[in-house]
């Protein structure tokens, strides 16, 4: 026999999460920090110094001015929980001028059919299927971009404003913005520097919610307060990095790696360092390139404490497996991860595709 109880949970625990946020900000909007592009998540998302073109809009908006053709244009689809939930990012990025690039980035991220049994059973406790309904939950981010030099030779900024809507079917919505602000240094082609101050002013999302009678006895059955209309506020974070390569055996080869610091503001995080306002989480990768058109890559983050169940405490980490080809204008990447310390249902496959066409950058007119 169903139960209004037992069929809303998956809606009761999106709401209870984000009512919990307005309190607590350290995963609002957290979808905003999985990252595009295989190319980047095969090497731990340890790409802040030397990510360029159309995927620098999300990780480093600096980096758009090294993109090497006129314009970028590129997909991702990943598949998450076992396919329960799924990741999908569409974006263009176009140099308008020898001094200026612009992206544009859109991203998905959802929960699709859910049922929704509120009005299954009637009022006798008869069970009528013809009332069983489904919706969506799912988070959508619009992310517009530029990337230009400084008056300082080698030093480029980015910056990036993001626009955000977010539902959970018709019993809750928000809208947001923020900005990032990103650098990046490159003196030589053999090592660079990185950083990218996220959700600089903070970013926020304004809640309201429509919630059913049926859906409100609920709440207060399961002794969860009323969700009330409000502001959801993400803390800035900043993500430091440096990468170097080298070429080997007579330039055929390029060998290179980076690594990088995430320090988040919003307090005491599982993370390898971690205070009562800061927290450190560091990330490295490592790649080979071969005449740059085939490329393997790895790399780790997310280091994390746990108890075992001898209650000893041990340090884990997310391992990442990545590869890729590019045939001419075309790139395509995969990744392969683990999302946390779950079983086989957590393990995640992941594929984008790019295209870059148009003059190169050298011959682009002023």
């Amino acid at each position: 026999m169903f139960s209004i109880k037992s069929t809303l949970f998956v809606v009761l625990c999106g709401l209870s999460q984000v009512h919990a946020q307005d309190f607590n900000p350290k995963y609002a909007n957290e979808f905003l920090n999985m990252g595009v592009g295989a190319a980047a998540l095969g090497m731990g998302s340890a790409v802040v110094a030397d990510v360029d073109g159309l995927h620098a809009g999300v990780w480093n908006p600096a980096g758009l001015l090294h993109q090497n053709r006129e314009t970028e244009i590129g997909l991702m689809h990943a598949s998450y929980f076992g396919g329960l939930a799924a990741f999908d990012h569409m974006g263009i990025s176009r140099r308008i001028h020898a001094q200026t690039v612009l992206g544009l980035n859109a991203i998905r991220f959802g929960v699709d059919n859910i049922y929704n049994t509120t009005q299954l059973i009637d009022n006798q406790g008869n069970i009528d299927y013809s009332q069983l309904q489904s919706f969506n939950s799912a988070d959508y981010a619009l992310i517009g971009s530029v990337g230009k030099p400084t008056r300082v030779q080698n030093l480029n900024i980015g910056l990036s404003a993001k626009v955000i809507y977010r539902h959970i079917g018709n019993f809750a919505k928000a809208f947001g913005f923020g900005f990032d602000v990103g650098l990046q240094y490159r003196s030589s082609k053999y090592w660079a520097v990185g950083l990218n101050l996220r959700d600089a002013t903070s970013t926020f999302s304004a809640w309201s919610y429509n919630l059913s009678p049926e859906m409100q006895a609920t709440f207060l059955e399961t002794n969860n307060k009323l969700p009330q209309n409000g502001i959801e506020q993400m803390l800035p974070r900043m993500v430091l990095g440096i990468s170097g390569k080298l070429p080997l055996k007579n330039d055929k080869y390029e060998m290179g790696g980076q690594i990088n610091a995430e320090i988040t503001t919003d307090g005491q995080r599982n993370t390898l360092l971690s205070g009562n306002v800061f927290a450190l989480d560091p990330r490295a990768g490592l790649y080979l390139n071969y005449e740059n058109k085939l490329f393997l890559r790895t790399g780790v983050s997310q280091f994390q404490y746990f108890l075992d169940f001898d209650e000893n405490k041990k340090l884990s980490l997310q391992p990442h497996l990545g590869a890729g080809v590019k045939l001419q204008s075309w790139t395509i990447d995969y990744a392969f991860t683990r999302l946390g310390l779950g079983g086989e249902g957590y393990f995640t496959h992941l594929f984008s595709l790019k295209w870059s066409f148009g003059a190169p950058f050298s011959t682009v007119i002023n």
